[in-house]
């Protein structure tokens, strides 16, 4: 788990907003993106479609993305303080279906 400090370095992220999330995992390429496709209704956290792109994810929670043509069924399984490598940012989350 990651640990960010009182100046941003050893505090353990318990949540994180899922606009957020998405960008830092490298699963949308921009933070405003992602706040579209949440808007737009293409983002279900645990079942549930979510409209709001301030909703707060905690591990173990399970994030579907809609497409036109396929479906991502993805578990979190850990939290960023930035953006990450794409190898780095695969420790976030752990694909479950995609259809």
């Amino acid at each position: 788990m990651n640990k960010i400090n009182k100046n941003g370095k050893n505090k353990i992220i318990n949540e994180q907003r899922i606009d957020n999330w998405l960008f830092r995992s490298r699963l949308i390429k921009s933070r405003a993106k992602a706040q579209r496709i949440i808007i737009d209704g293409y983002v279900k956290i645990n079942k549930i479609r979510t409209s709001k792109p301030s909703v707060k994810i905690k591990i173990g929670d399970i994030i579907t993305l809609t497409n036109l043509d396929s479906i991502f069924i993805l578990s979190v399984e850990n939290f960023a303080k930035n953006r990450l490598n794409a190898k780095e940012a695969l420790k976030l989350y752990k694909e479950i279906k995609i259809i």
